[in-house]
């Protein structure tokens, strides 16, 4: 992409003047007064601590700048652009930190939700088998991120934190950062700033949560609820935007679904995909025999090409040598079916060997050791959550018991609804 389409396609995104607004100036010093009217509000209450306090208030801000990501599987010629805010170190970057915190176990505990390749492969793994006329459907929210209107993914946040019997000053205290970060997301292209008013920015670090949370209150209104859902829905599976569903019963019943869905809001619209045999979803590719039994392959998109760092590069030899381990594991735990999977790890060998990766990397018994590395599915996941402030643990791990296990600490829950999923993972506590 040369530099004056780039640029073209950025104008053209802010020229939707349902999206965006052109301010006058930099609005930092403005939002810098309101962050610090909240943040006293709350300190008044006693809601938040002087740690807290601290963290959330950035004296030395920069200035968040907007840049997109060719979509080339889309358009190889003129690519559309996917927007982007980089805003870290920005004024609104720890309250956007702070809520992702808050709002991201939440997430986990939503109906539908995928955390990853491997959860939605392990969900996928322990259905045997579905009907053999079932279709497999995949569906995609358009442009999700830019699309929430502010009110209404505000009260599905609201809505979240009642369920969870948050405190009223909590509560409101999220509500009130959650509206900075939503309606003052400021950037800069070129020489011009803009405002987002609607939707958020992808690049906030509660964008995902945020976005999840609305698909969420979404589909408790709209999906669950619908009769030809109930009827013929066997497995709905969502990752931010991008859903899978089973669905047992004909194109027909299947396109009405569809059509209900996808006029409930002006604002959200979906695509659908949908096969007998088979679909793509993430990287996975999900297959149906004639007798219903799944099965999954690796799915690359028909623009990717072979794009592992050379191992002549001056990247660190580390980072070099564990590529291989990552890839092969990454094969073995997709592909299912083992004919398919000794042809794709062939496949990977030859990629790596095309970018000069030495012979000792890639012999048998290395790539088998990797492959045996990636057969388990459950991997212990590490979470970093900076230790800043007391507020997190005060405020909603007040029940939880922790104690040191070798250099982390381990979140084992007392009986208590939240967080339930957090079980058996390890945090890492950055001091």
């Amino acid at each position: 992409m040369n530099k004056h389409h780039y640029v073209t396609e950025v104008r053209r995104q802010l020229s939707d003047t349902g999206t965006y607004k052109k301010l006058q100036g930099d609005p930092t010093y403005s939002i810098q007064r309101k962050i610090n009217t909240v943040i006293d509000k709350y300190m008044s209450l006693g809601t938040i601590d002087s740690k807290t306090k601290t963290f959330l208030i950035n004296h030395h801000p920069v200035t968040p700048v907007l840049y997109i990501l060719p979509k080339i599987h889309k358009n190889v010629q003129n690519p559309p652009g996917r927007p982007i805010v980089a805003s870290t170190d920005s004024v609104l970057n720890p309250l956007s930190r702070f809520l992702e915190k808050i709002l991201t176990p939440y997430t986990r505990m939503t109906k539908s939700f995928i955390l990853d390749t491997s959860d939605f492969l392990t969900k996928i793994r322990n259905i045997l088998s579905v009907p053999p006329d079932s279709l497999l459907c995949t569906l995609d929210v358009n442009s999700l991120y830019t699309s929430i209107v502010h009110d209404r993914g505000i009260a599905a946040v609201s809505l979240t934190l009642q369920e969870a019997g948050i405190d009223n000053n909590t509560h409101d205290l999220c509500i009130d950062l959650l509206n900075l970060v939503l309606r003052e997301n400021f950037f800069l292209f070129e020489d011009d700033f803009f405002v987002q008013i609607c939707g958020t920015a992808m690049g906030s670090n509660v964008a995902p949560a945020y976005a999840n949370l609305y698909m969420d209150h979404f589909e408790r209104e709209h999906v669950y609820a619908n009769p030809i859902f109930q009827q013929h829905a066997r497995i709905w599976y969502r990752y931010i935007d991008d859903i899978f569903c089973i669905w047992q019963g004909n194109h027909t019943s299947l396109q009405e679904f569809y059509n209900d869905i996808n006029t409930t809001r002006p604002e959200l619209t979906f695509t659908l995909v949908h096969h007998h045999s088979e679909v793509t979803f993430l990287d996975t590719k999900v297959l149906k025999d004639s007798v219903g039994i799944l099965s999954t392959d690796l799915y690359s998109k028909p623009t990717d090409c072979n794009s592992l760092l050379l191992y002549n590069s001056c990247h660190p030899k580390s980072t070099k040598d564990s590529l291989p381990r990552s890839q092969f594991k990454r094969v073995s735990r997709i592909v299912s079916d083992p004919e398919v999977k000794a042809t794709r790890v062939q496949e990977m060998s030859e990629k790596f060997r095309a970018r000069n990766y030495p012979a000792d990397l890639l012999n048998t018994e290395s790539i088998k050791r990797f492959c045996e590395q990636g057969q388990g599915l459950a991997e212990t996941s590490i979470r970093q959550i900076p230790l800043f402030h007391e507020f997190i643990f005060n405020k909603l791990f007040a029940n939880s018991i922790i104690y040191e296990c070798s250099d982390y600490f381990d979140f084992m829950t007392c009986g208590i609804e939240y967080p339930v999923h957090w079980h058996r993972e390890l945090y890492l506590i950055e001091c």
